[in-house]
């Protein structure tokens, strides 16, 4: 494997450990130190936004003054997350995390929709720039499947500890640390040079537009459902922390593996007609759990969603690549993953606000179908492209 993509993916490995159980435990965490549903909701649009104002910034930044270097200021701001976290008990405080825009909190889980937090666009640019063309679904399928499984293990260090009374601040130590680790491999990565100045991009504006409009719908939908879901296991079916926890350990381990199939399924259907086909099916099944009384049944849905949406990354990832044009790659993933980010965070406020009123039931039935519409415009948009 070349040496940049390696030290790309231990990296993303270290970064994700942490991640793999904040996606359930932040939501919880505000809970237990007494945030109501809709300042849950609040903190989630305010995290939104800061992501999307880092995510837009990241991308122009990466293009014109070198994509490595961006990416290490960002892994300080995801440690500097993580001590807040650790070793402040002030509400106030934590609340301030939101601001910090990397991505702890705020990104729903496995599937979770947002499109990513500001590593995303620099990362991906940097995997396309030292890739063959043809091998590009392969080594992204390889990345998430390692960054996934990774999140597994982060799922399994917190069922462990989660059988501890308020196990909250030594995940968070647990986490720093493995922030700290990312930060120094990502410093290992080949410097690269950017085009020296901020452009807009007008070789890419139609396929950025596209990918924009798609994306941005289904992630209202997501945005009402993902980020309090675990909430919803919690409140409504009275799920432990170590159950919410250990579904989520077995959703990344089915996710990781499943990324390993991604480019066969892509040549057996097509890349567009797999996007459009598993995107929709996952939609269908949120759909499903909203009419769904059984905590069991709600966990074999959730798991299977999971494994129908996050398939597909790769194969997003990798058409992106090849319709942008080299010079305005990161800032074109920068821009379709802040079109997603600020939907999404809309519908986590409107998602809180519904739970707080007892009526999260509906938010699950609207944003399921809200998300249908992103792979049907994904389809209409790029079926012709093979």
């Amino acid at each position: 494997m070349e040496r940049n993509i390696l030290f790309i993916l231990i990296s993303r490995i270290f970064r994700s450990l942490p991640l793999g159980y904040m996606a359930f435990l932040v939501p919880l965490y505000l809970h237990y130190i007494g945030f109501p549903p809709s300042i849950i909701g609040l903190y989630f649009l305010v995290a939104t936004l800061s992501i999307s104002f880092y995510l837009i910034i990241g991308g122009f930044l990466g293009d014109a003054f070198g994509k490595r270097n961006i990416l290490i200021v960002f892994s300080i701001l995801f440690s500097i997350n993580f001590a807040i976290f650790t070793f402040s008990y002030n509400p106030y405080i934590i609340f301030i995390t939101s601001l910090l825009g990397v991505g702890v909190g705020s990104g729903g889980g496995v599937g979770g929709g947002a499109g990513g937090g500001p590593f995303n666009p620099l990362q991906t640019s940097l995997i396309a720039q030292f890739t063959k063309k043809e091998e590009l679904t392969k080594v992204y399928s390889y990345n998430f499947a390692a960054s996934t499984i990774s999140a597994f293990a982060g799922s399994l260090i917190a069922d462990c500890v989660s059988k501890v009374e308020a196990p909250y601040h030594i995940l968070f130590l647990i986490g720093l640390l493995f922030s700290l680790v990312s930060l120094i491999f990502t410093y290992f990565i080949e410097k690269d040079y950017g085009t020296g100045k901020i452009r807009i991009p007008k070789n890419s504006y139609s396929s950025i537009s596209k990918i924009s409009i798609a994306g941005s719908l289904g992630s209202l939908g997501l945005g009402m459902i993902m980020p309090l879901i675990p909430l919803w296991f919690k409140l409504y079916f009275h799920a432990t922390e170590f159950q919410i926890s250990f579904l989520y350990s077995i959703s990344y381990a089915l996710v990781g593996i499943s990324f390993i199939f991604a480019s066969r399924i892509e040549k057996m259907l097509g890349r567009v007609k797999a996007i459009a086909i598993m995107r929709g099916l996952s939609s269908i099944i949120l759909i499903a759990m909203a009419f769904v009384p059984s905590f069991f049944i709600v966990e074999i849905l959730f798991l299977s969603r999971s494994i129908m949406y996050t398939v597909t990354i790769p194969m997003r990832q990798s058409l992106s690549m090849n319709v942008f044009s080299e010079t305005e790659r990161a800032t074109g993933v920068s821009i379709t993953g802040l079109a997603r980010r600020l939907p999404y965070g809309a519908g986590s406020l409107a998602s809180g606000i519904l739970l707080g009123l007892g009526l999260f039931i509906s938010a699950l039935f609207l944003g399921g179908l809200i998300s249908i519409l992103d792979p049907l415009l994904y389809y209409i948009f790029f079926r012709k492209i093979q």
